[in-house]
């Protein structure tokens, strides 16, 4: 039995204890349940407790826009993927861009969150809508730049533990290209590209984003650590061309999942390179690619046969495949 002396120092010691004395490994797998909200109000506690929530972020679902409206189009606006009925789908069972929308005054994401809640969306834990106060006193050159600054700052912030990133991108600028491409944890990708000011910008102006974000393509798809363990990739939109998703294929043999929509530079030589080039082809059970012009034609047919480990499902005539054309396992 213990004296009376020592219990005392028991009793004392248990009532001391704080949660920083329970080893880091346990502490971080504590913090990897809590949502992106609770998880960054934690991390505004202390430098221990924001070390402990940076380490903890694997899913993030993130958005940055200028209205409440842009965001909300912007999730209208998302292709929608088909549910494959004999497989899961790693973006069926992730969290989505359809979600709960929590709002920030974004003087960094870590900063004070607001709770707005948008009743239309069901909840998603790991979904971060970032809404730019005062946008409409900017011009598009400035939010633009805003955009851009902080989601580098975000992927950079947390690019040693994300695992599984779904995010809204404007366009696609040099240095997120760079901060997507160090995130080495990185295994489910998506990017989904929509411009709130597509319509109202200039023609010379467009032209020359357009001419950017293809460079920036460039720059991801050569530098990107990810590419050799990635095993889900979802791109909507976007001017990466057939020969930059080919060399970013290239580098895996791993990947499970595939879904390109609405990315125009993606021609029917995909299909070649898919079912009879790509070394990875063995791996892969779910692919769909959707509203790229491409015709389905026998050749292509022929190419899809070549994926031994899909099996293909077209719950829709034979006619609208050539608009939509989901396969999976």
């Amino acid at each position: 039995m213990l004296s009376r002396r020592n219990a005392q120092i028991f009793s004392s010691k248990m009532h001391s204890s704080t949660l920083f004395d329970l080893p880091p490994e346990l502490l971080v797998q504590i913090l990897s349940y809590l949502p992106v909200k609770s998880l960054l109000q934690f991390s505004q506690t202390s430098h221990t407790c924001h070390a402990l929530a940076t380490s903890s972020l694997h899913t993030l679902s993130l958005g940055i826009y200028p209205t409440r409206l842009a965001s909300v189009i912007s999730r209208l606006g998302t292709t929608t993927l088909p549910i494959p009925k004999t497989t899961t789908s790693i973006f069926a069972s992730q969290p989505t861009s359809i979600g709960n929308s929590l709002s920030s005054s974004v003087a960094s994401l870590d900063s004070q969150l607001d709770n707005p809640h948008d009743t239309n969306l069901s909840s998603d834990p790991y979904h971060v809508s970032v809404l730019i106060p005062d946008s409409q006193s900017f011009d598009h050159k400035t939010l633009l730049a805003f955009h851009t600054a902080l989601t580098t700052s975000v992927l950079s912030r947390h690019s040693r533990t994300l695992r599984h990133l779904d995010i809204s991108l404007w366009t696609l600028t040099g240095s997120v290209a760079h901060a997507l491409s160090t995130l080495p944890a990185l295994r489910a990708l998506s990017i989904r590209m929509e411009d709130p000011y597509s319509r109202s910008t200039s023609r010379p102006r467009r032209v020359a984003q357009i001419v950017a974000e293809r460079a920036a393509w460039e720059l991801l798809v050569n530098e990107a650590l990810w590419a050799p363990r990635l095993q889900a990739l979802r791109l909507d939109g976007g001017e990466i061309s057939t020969g930059q998703l080919e060399k970013l294929l290239n580098k895996n043999h791993l990947c499970e999942e595939i879904w390109i929509a609405k990315c125009s530079m993606i021609t029917k030589e995909i299909w070649t390179f898919l079912g009879t080039e790509w070394e990875g082809r063995t791996s892969l059970r779910v692919l769909g690619i959707m509203k790229c012009g491409m015709p389905l034609d026998e050749e292509a047919l022929d190419c899809i046969d070549g994926l031994e480990g899909l099996e293909v499902y077209h719950p829709f005539p034979l006619p609208l495949l050539f608009l939509a054309l989901p396969v999976w396992r």
